[in-house]
């Protein structure tokens, strides 16, 4: 499924629909250039689950955890240089908790993660305009 959105404000909307289909387990591995929407996606998502706080991609701590209707884990690996930071940081043990595991920059782990999964690929279209597309949701 391919969609397009033209503001931060549609990117976030989209991330609210797209948690109605999320369940515990739930891996959600993002791929995109740097500034292309992952965040902003995510912030709909961990939104749509009842976490009213403010919602920051967690690039210097990692991993963080929002406790909401579902426990979710919000990953962020662009700082990660090589595969033994990832084995150090205990990443596996959140993605096959009770929770919803959110991956950005999800290349940088994408051999460790398990086939069931949901990946969203990000373009940039112009400045506004962002193209997801998702697959196995």
């Amino acid at each position: 499924m391919k969609v397009i959105t033209h503001s931060e404000e549609e990117t976030i909307e989209l991330g609210k629909s797209l948690a109605q289909k999320l369940k515990k387990g739930d891996i959600v591995a993002l791929y995109g250039e740097l500034g292309s929407g992952k965040t902003t996606l995510i912030k709909g998502i961990i939104s749509a689950f009842g976490y009213q706080k403010t919602v920051k991609s967690p690039s210097f701590i990692i991993i963080a955890i929002y406790l909401a209707e579902i426990p979710l884990y919000h990953i962020d690996l662009y700082r990660i240089e090589d595969e033994k930071e990832i084995e150090n940081l205990g990443i596996f043990e959140y993605l096959y908790g009770e929770g919803i595991s959110l991956i950005e920059w999800a290349e940088r782990i994408e051999k460790d993660l398990p086939p069931k999964r949901i990946n969203i690929r990000i373009k940039i279209l112009s400045e506004k305009e962002r193209e997801f597309e998702i697959e196995n949701l």
